[in-house]
């Protein structure tokens, strides 16, 4: 679908927008605009990333926006993410994508509000790309929120291990994010060097990719963190049941000898024809009892 959202006389400025293309419609807008026929087929090549090209006399940039309808169990690029392959020349801009996207249809609309004065070709590649930058948030926001659940969950055994699936899931999902902002702010950099001076628009753009990118460089180590503290609290449980099973054993391991000499029925045993060797015994085995308590009381290993 072939849409024209804005068009200029003064300056001549035309943008067309251009939603899942057929391979005809792309060779025609190549030939229209006198762009490279290999770069329109990149346009809708779902496998690459965030990149810029300067081809002739028209900039090609493609970047990724998250997608607002992707599964929650998404892992890579492709399934997470959209792709936005923009087109500009001295007259035109050309946006090709395969589908329609909530924050793309807005941004549109928002372009097509606003007078001739407040919309240039530069402007507009601007703006889209922080459109595109900004649907970073929500996800951003979601993977905050998991974190705040998961460390209050962690000192809750079963509810911790619960949530390990999610939380490298998690990991996984602003690790991507963080990987295509980082990319996203070199194709920035390139169609802005910084040899051109400062932009107050590209600095603010730049200013706003680098914040969100500290910001899921933030919770990716703070995931890392809580993982660390969840090995270590299983770790200190498993320590703890040792510890009970180990004081249980060297409780029952004398008395266990004690009663296995005295099982033994040979003839001749002397204490067998003791008048108080039973509760001689008896108080022998609570005797060692209350020693091993003791000893383990002043060692620290039972309070």
């Amino acid at each position: 679908m072939l849409e024209t959202v804005l068009r200029r006389s003064a300056p001549d400025f035309e943008w067309l927008d251009v939603t899942a293309p057929t391979p005809d419609e792309l060779a025609g807008l190549a030939e229209s605009y006198g762009l490279h026929p290999m770069s329109m087929q990149d346009s809708l090549d779902p496998e690459h990333l965030p990149k810029y090209e300067r081809l002739g006399g028209a900039t090609f940039v493609i970047v990724r926006a998250y997608d607002e309808e992707s599964p929650p169990d998404a892992v890579t690029i492709q399934q997470m993410t959209r792709k936005v392959a923009v087109f500009a020349g001295l007259t035109f801009l050309v946006t090709v994508h395969r589908k329609a996207m909530p924050f793309f249809t807005t941004f549109k609309a928002d372009c097509a509000r606003r007078t001739p004065d407040q919309v240039g070709l530069g402007e507009v590649v601007v703006d889209l790309i922080g459109a595109v930058v900004a649907t970073y948030e929500k996800p951003l926001e979601e993977a905050e929120k998991v974190l705040d659940d998961f460390e209050e969950a962690l000192f809750d055994g079963a509810r911790a291990e619960a949530g390990l699936e999610e939380i490298h899931l998690v990991k996984r999902r602003v690790t991507l994010i963080k990987r295509t902002l980082w990319q996203t702010l070199g194709v920035v950099q390139k169609l802005h060097p910084s040899s051109e001076g400062q932009s107050p628009i590209y600095q603010d753009l730049r200013e706003s990719i680098e914040s969100l990118h500290t910001w899921a460089d933030e919770i990716h180590d703070n995931v890392s963190n809580l993982l660390t503290v969840q090995l270590n609290i299983a770790s200190h449980r498993t320590n703890e049941v040792m510890r009970i099973l180990t004081v249980f054993s060297a409780f029952f391991l004398p008395l266990t000898f004690i009663v296995g000499i005295y099982g033994m029925n040979f003839r001749r045993m002397p204490e067998l024809e003791w008048t108080f060797g039973y509760p001689l015994t008896l108080a022998l085995m609570v005797g060692v009892c209350l020693a091993i308590f003791f000893w383990f009381r002043r060692r620290g290993w039972m309070r």
